[in-house]
């Protein structure tokens, strides 16, 4: 009713003349019926007791109490206010004349538990602060309302008042906002300035900032039912949801928590929007949105902001560089002129400049959860993933989700992980042929190249690895992997880190680009003898390095006999039809091994597929050679391959140790193989034919052209093979070495004694 009763209760302790324009500003309501609360808190000034003295004579009641704190003495004027709106006024700010009629009209508009406004900074800084629509989940982290806010008398009452213990200005508020929140009772905003807060010297404030870690906690531990995680979730789900779905019933599938389910028409809180409306979602779906629009892929409209946001995002800048201190202006002029200019701005010079033009370390202290990539200071998405319900997660970071040999690598280490919830993140696929297989290997699969644009990939795998919590990540190949290490144990302390490393090449060595953040790796797994060595050169300590070497798969790929006598000699060549693998020079071979074998009774067999795949057949019809090309694309199981050829080529000018060869030696084929990379730690005479010149056509032509007529001996270097893959690559015993990296992890997290055997170069698993 228009003639409530108001009541304004002012706390005061050691008070100067401020006290007297407070509750003049009090008495300047334009709604008229108001009384006013004087609780006097200990004052043991005498001119402040004078002041005291004066002021009684000007509101309608007076109290004194021992010296307690801020809360209580609020909680003191609260219990004496008679009124059924309550507003709290400190003994130095002010009110604007209309500050209680506007706040209670928005009050009985709706119902909210309290009403606030605008408000300005004024004394010894001036600026103002613009608030915004209440949000209890942003509320969670940062008080952004003031104290000031005309309150139900019945919600103070119910939610048990100020919290007296804490004797420090500006938490014990905020505490108040959090414990209305979690009774379900929120704010209302006024979008207008009619509150005046005076800045003046050094504050209780200033004294609080320095102990604000230790009062955020204790404020956490009050408060389980708002910041247990999956209290966080659902708060985050209906005031802060990362993506909204227009859907006709619950979407309860989805790998996050915190999203909005819409009915089709009803307006979406997200920036990231999904239609679920004419059919299911993969459950990853929303995750992947929300992403996709953080990075600025989710073709949501832009919004146009407000002249207030506008302002107030001013004023943040303004405020945050310290551009609103004249002591900043006369002391450090040049950096004040620097820091005019705006964050993204000074991102885009040093983008375009190719260096750090701009230092854009000053900004993190104001972005806490932000990393710095390259030349820019991106903060990762926040959501909230389902609950791990007790199994520890994996993330598995590579480039490709596709077929090839470091894929197989991964997929094997994978199914050894089945008690661990995993995640399988590319970062570069261009193949998705695997997805399905995935889907059926690992918990979730996220394929990013489509949603995550190139500059913000790495913020990327931050947001994910760090929002799922995982407690592992196993990095393959992929360089944003590498590239978010640092941050991921920054932003998770405890995850553990390991990479596996295929080989060392010479074109590209990567031991030395991922040199930086080698600190931040807590195993290295080497799968062959000459990535080892090239950890030690590069100064790993040994008992960082896990020594597994490749394996394969005894079982699936057997010994069989060899062609009959007199048929038709099959080559076989299985590999991506990329130019590292070099499909190009096999049609050189091909014609060279035409000459040294005019009968034609040979044909090569091509299983794979890639960019070069055209350009390959093109090649091959030019020299005439259709009739000894027999082009299968990509095979998934090449075991019935390897028992119908009599020899494996490959002429690749980069290579680890190929999984491809040891499957040719494992089913008894000799192979014919460039002398690179660690090809030789596997293959030697007694398999195989290694070819010194990897460009060299005609010499790999002469090799199998001598494997093809000795039966014999190709008979003889497939038994050897055989009897070196049961020996020292066999693929359970480079699991079981893989596996342990996360056993032991686990034994020792739950307070087991484990111990790692290790030679005197690196732990050794053979």
């Amino acid at each position: 009713m228009p003639d409530d009763l108001v009541s304004i209760v002012i706390p005061a302790y050691n008070p100067t003349a401020y006290l007297l324009e407070a509750i003049a500003s009090a008495s300047a309501q334009t709604h008229r019926n108001v009384e006013m609360v004087l609780v006097n808190d200990g004052t043991d000034k005498p001119e402040s007791r004078a002041v005291l003295e004066q002021a009684a004579r000007l509101v309608s009641t007076y109290l004194e109490q021992p010296n307690r704190g801020l809360g209580a003495a609020r909680n003191a004027g609260f219990r004496a206010a008679h009124g059924e709106y309550v507003t709290p006024l400190d003994a130095d700010d002010l009110i604007e004349p209309a500050y209680v009629a506007e706040c209670l009209t928005a009050l009985r508009d709706s119902d909210a538990a309290f009403a606030y406004t605008d408000f300005q900074v004024f004394g010894t800084r001036t600026y103002q602060e613009r608030p915004g629509e209440y949000n209890l989940y942003r509320l969670l982290d940062r008080n952004y309302l003031t104290y000031a806010a005309l309150i139900r008398k019945c919600d103070w009452e119910k939610s048990g008042g100020y919290d007296e213990s804490l004797k420090c200005l500006g938490y014990e508020d905020w505490e108040f906002w959090l414990r209305l929140g979690a009774r379900q009772r929120f704010g209302r905003y006024v979008a207008k300035s009619l509150f005046r807060y005076r800045k003046h010297g050094t504050s209780l404030y200033d004294f609080a900032l320095a102990r604000h870690q230790e009062f955020v906690a204790y404020i956490r531990s009050l408060h389980p039912e708002l910041y247990e995680y999956e209290n966080r979730a659902r708060i985050k789900a209906r005031w802060s949801p990362a993506v909204s779905i227009i859907a006709l019933e619950p979407q309860s599938d989805q790998t996050i928590e915190d999203i909005q389910v819409i009915a089709p028409g009803e307006s979406p809180l997200a920036p990231a929007v999904l239609d679920a409306t004419s059919g299911p979602l993969e459950s990853e779906a929303a995750e992947l949105a929300a992403l996709a629009a953080w990075s600025g892929r989710g073709g949501q409209p832009a919004i146009t902001p407000t002249a207030a946001a506008v302002g107030s995002n001013l004023h943040r800048h303004l405020l945050n560089a310290e551009l609103l201190s004249l002591r900043s202006w006369t002391h450090h002029p040049a950096r004040s002129l620097a820091r005019l200019i705006p964050l993204r701005m000074k991102e885009r010079i040093n983008r375009a400049s190719g260096r750090p033009v701009f230092d854009l370390t000053f900004y993190l202290q104001f972005q806490p959860n932000s990393v710095l990539l390259g030349n820019a200071v991106i903060e990762p998405l926040v959501y909230y993933p389902r609950a791990a319900q007790g199994r520890k997660r994996v993330a598995l970071i590579t480039t490709q989700l596709g077929p090839g040999g470091a894929e197989k690598v991964l997929y094997d280490i994978a199914s050894t992980l089945s008690r661990f919830e995993t995640l399988l993140i590319a970062t570069q696929s261009r193949d998705d042929r695997w997805l399905v297989k995935w889907r059926g290997r690992v918990s979730h699969v996220y394929d990013l190249a489509p949603v995550i644009n190139a500059d913000r990939m790495t913020a990327a795998l931050c947001s994910v690895v760090s929002n799922w919590r995982c407690d592992y990540v196993l990095l393959q190949n992929s360089l944003y992997g590498y590239a978010a290490v640092p941050h991921l144990k920054k932003l998770l302390p405890a995850i553990q880190v390991i990479d596996v490393i295929h080989y060392v090449d010479e074109g590209w060595d990567q031991i030395a680009s991922t040199a930086e953040v080698a600190s931040y790796i807590d195993r290295r797994v080497a799968l062959a003898e000459s990535v080892r060595d090239r950890l030690l050169a590069a100064g790993t300590p040994a008992s960082k390095i896990l020594m597994a070497r490749n394996g394969v798969d005894l079982e699936r790929f057997q010994p069989s006999p060899l062609n009959v006598a007199g048929s038709v000699k099959q080559i076989l060549f299985a590999a991506r039809l990329e130019p590292r693998k070099q499909p190009l020079l096999l049609a050189e071979i091909a014609r060279e091994l035409s000459k040294l074998r005019p009968q034609g009774d040979f044909r090569f067999v091509i299983a794979g597929d890639g960019s070069q795949k055209e350009q390959f057949e093109r090649r091959v019809h030019k020299l005439g050679l259709d009739a000894i090309f027999d082009f299968r694309g990509q095979v998934d199981d090449l075991a019935p391959l390897f028992a119908a050829c009599d020899i494996l080529v490959h002429p690749s000018r980069s290579e680890g140790v190929p999984l491809v060869i040891l499957e040719a030696l494992a089913s008894v084929r000799p192979v014919v193989a460039s002398k690179i990379g660690s090809i030789p730690e596997v293959l030697d005479s007694s398999c195989g034919i290694l070819v010194e010149r990897f460009d060299a056509a005609a010499e790999f032509a002469w090799a199998i052209n001598s494997l093809l007529d000795q039966r014999e001996l190709r008979e003889k270097m497939g038994a050897a093979g055989r009897r070196k893959m049961e020996t020292s690559h066999d693929i359970r015993k480079t699991l079981v070495a893989v596996r342990g990296l996360f056993e032991q992890s686990s034994a020792v997290d739950q307070g087991a004694s484990v111990s790692v055997s290790s030679t005197s170069r690196s732990t050794a698993i053979e």
